[in-house]
């Protein structure tokens, strides 16, 4: 499905000389990722990718802000699964928490700090960002994806998927409350949108 990207020249140009932390919208993210659970389905070939399969675990929507991204990552698995999207929403997608935290995301991990007291637990805060490792259906879709940058409100609609191929295997996630190896969205993206706060 092909994607559909908002941005606007003016809307680029008025952002790029000011803390992408501070635009965002409280309110606009989702509270939580849309998800609803598929049963034994079976692997089904990537295209374009040979010997590699993709498994839908679940349907997965989810309205957030970038907050971190990897978009040349360096594994066996870059070709399949080229670009990493930290995402935030509910009470992260806030500018007074945002921009207490220092993001980092490389190697497929986003790492997380702050100095000061939030307003929110740390359960909290990694109940509500997570890592995404974003499979494009199309090449329209990847097209749209690469427009992603920290501060964009990103909209991805597609599927939870297990890879397997000859780099072994990538499982995603299908709850907000782990963390650790493991605990990131593997998507396939069908649908993407990309918004810039003025």
């Amino acid at each position: 499905m092909l994607g559909v990207v908002v941005l606007a020249a003016a809307t680029l140009s008025s952002t790029a000389c000011r803390d992408w932390r501070e635009a965002v919208i409280p309110g606009l993210a989702n509270p939580q990722p849309q998800q609803a659970l598929l049963q034994d389905r079976p692997p089904q070939p990537l295209p374009g990718h040979p010997g590699v399969t993709f498994t839908p675990r679940a349907r997965y929507q989810n309205r957030a802000w970038a907050v971190a991204l990897d978009d040349a990552p360096d594994d066996a698995w870059a070709e399949v699964v080229p670009l990493d999207v930290a995402l935030a929403w509910g009470p992260v997608a806030n500018p007074g928490v945002l921009t207490e935290l220092s993001l980092h995301l490389k190697r497929r991990y986003v790492s997380v700090r702050w100095s000061h007291p939030l307003p929110l637990s740390e359960q909290d805060v990694m109940r509500h960002l997570s890592n995404h490792h974003l499979i494009p259906s199309t090449p329209a879709v990847m097209t749209d994806l690469e427009l992603i940058r920290p501060g964009d409100l990103v909209t991805l609609d597609g599927l939870l998927v297990d890879l397997d191929g000859p780099a072994g295997r990538m499982a995603t996630s299908l709850s907000r409350t782990d963390v650790g190896n493991g605990a990131c969205e593997v998507v396939y993206v069908e649908r993407v949108e990309v918004a810039r706060p003025e």
